[in-house]
């Protein structure tokens, strides 16, 4: 962006001291500083509304939703991921990519998951589900049913019904899931990671 400040339209040397001075020179100045003035806060309050920032500004709060807008060649060091515990869940339990790529879900009962929020068409989407399996005394085992739309990837997941999509758990533990979608969240793959 090239700035519409010009300071050099402003004279620096006007008015002459000890002489008569013409007011159009007063006018001028002042007309040029106007502009000027206003060019600045126009380019200042694009700048506040489009910029990364690391802290709010003063009087707003902090929003970087960039809003999948394309960056090119950044180079990230120790960068971290958003995590979210959903805490322990029975029933129904929704993970949404927007609320961090990496989730826990502790299973209270049987869990039915679902995955909403994911990036458009054309943009991949990953999320990292950490599944802790917990059991009560009488539990014979854990079922966790998966979307209709999730598919296998890899070389297996033990005890994965694909016809079905649940994974039934015969033992409490921690293991982790990748789901990825390139389509939306039309349809996702399961890669089992730990």
């Amino acid at each position: 962006m090239t700035t519409n400040i010009n300071y050099t339209n402003i004279d620096g040397n006007y008015p002459v001291a000890g002489q008569d001075n013409d007011s159009q020179g007063f006018r001028d100045n002042f007309t040029n500083i106007k502009n000027n003035l206003r060019y600045a806060g126009d380019e200042i309050t694009e700048l506040q509304n489009k910029a990364i920032l690391k802290s709010a500004l003063v009087g707003s709060t902090l929003n970087n939703d960039l809003s999948y807008a394309t960056m090119y060649r950044p180079q990230i060091k120790a960068a971290a991921t958003t995590f979210k515990d959903l805490g322990s869940i029975n029933g129904a339990a929704i993970v949404s990519f927007l609320d961090g790529s990496m989730q826990k879900v502790t299973t209270g009962g049987p869990l039915t998951i679902t995955l909403n929020d994911f990036p458009a068409t054309g943009l991949a989407g990953s999320l990292r589900l950490w599944i802790n399996v917990t059991f009560s005394v009488n539990q014979v085992n854990a079922v966790v049913t998966l979307p209709n739309n999730v598919t296998l990837s890899g070389d297996g997941i033990n005890r994965f019904d694909p016809i079905a999509k649940t994974i039934t758990f015969t033992g409490a533990g921690n293991y982790m899931y990748e789901f990825v979608t390139v389509d939306g969240g039309t349809n996702f793959w399961i890669i089992k990671v730990a």
